[in-house]
C-alpha cells in the first residue's frame, strides 16, 4: 500500500497496484489506497492497474464502488475496466447502486465498455431489472458487434424470468443471428420464461 502513495515514481505505483491485484482478496486492506489512485487524473496506467486490482480483490472492495462509478462516467481510458471491476466485485448488494451508470455505459461509443457494462449488469442479476429496456435496444442494434450482443443475451438470462418484454428481441436473435452460442442462449431464456411466451 505504501508504494501506491509514491508520487515521484509512477512505475512503483503501477507495479504495486498490479501486485495487489495478483494477491487478490487478501489485499483488501489496500482498497483505500487503490481508491486514491483512481482519483489521479494524469496516470492512465496507474488507474488501469488500480481498477484491475479492485476487481481481483472482489466483494471485499465494495467500498470502491462509488469511485469506480465515477471512473465509469468520466474517464475515457479505463471505463471498460471500471465496468469489469464492478462486475467482479459482484454481489448485488454491493454494486446495485452502479446500475444507472452501467445502463448509461451501454450507450458508450467504445464496444469494450458496452460489453463490460452488459456483463456487470448480469453479475448484479435480478436487481438489474431496470436495465432490460436498454439491453433490448442494444440487442436489436444490427450494427452492434457480435460479442456485445452475446454479453447482452447472457445478461438477460442472468436477470431471470422477469424479462418478458425482451421476448421479441430474443425471438429475433433466435431466428436471425448467425452466432450459434447466442441462439442457444436465447432459446434457453425463452424456455425459462415458459408458457407465457408460447
Amino acid at each position: 500500500s505504501q508504494a501506491l502513495q509514491d508520487d515521484e515514481n509512477e512505475y512503483h505505483r503501477r507495479s504495486a497496484a498490479s501486485a495487489l491485484g495478483k494477491i487478490g482478496p487478501e489485499a483488501k486492506e489496500a482498497v483505500p489506497a487503490l481508491i486514491q489512485v483512481l482519483q489521479d487524473d494524469d496516470k492512465y496506467a496507474c488507474r488501469y492497474c488500480a481498477t484491475s486490482a479492485l476487481g481481483e480483490i472482489g466483494p471485499d472492495a465494495k467500498e470502491a464502488v462509488p469511485a469506480l462509478i465515477q471512473v465509469l462516467q468520466d474517464d475515457g481510458g479505463v471505463r471498460w475496466n471500471a465496468a469489469e471491476a464492478l462486475g467482479q466485485i459482484g454481489t448485488p448488494e454491493a454494486i446495485k447502486e452502479a446500475v444507472p451508470a452501467l445502463i448509461q455505459a451501454l450507450q458508450d461509443e467504445d464496444s469494450n465498455v458496452r460489453s463490460s457494462a452488459a456483463w456487470a449488469l448480469g453479475e448484479i442479476g435480478e436487481d438489474a431489472k431496470e436495465a432490460v429496456p436498454a439491453l433490448i435496444q442494444v440487442l436489436q442494434d444490427e450494427d452492434e458487434g457480435s460479442y456485445v450482443r452475446t454479453s447482452v443475451v447472457e445478461t438477460l438470462g442472468k436477470i431471470g424470468e422477469d424479462v418478458k418484454e425482451a421476448v421479441p428481441a430474443l425471438i429475433q436473435a433466435l431466428q436471425d443471428d448467425g452466432n450459434e452460442y447466442r441462439r442457444r442462449s436465447a432459446a434457453s431464456i425463452l424456455g425459462r420464461i415458459g408458457l407465457e411466451v408460447k
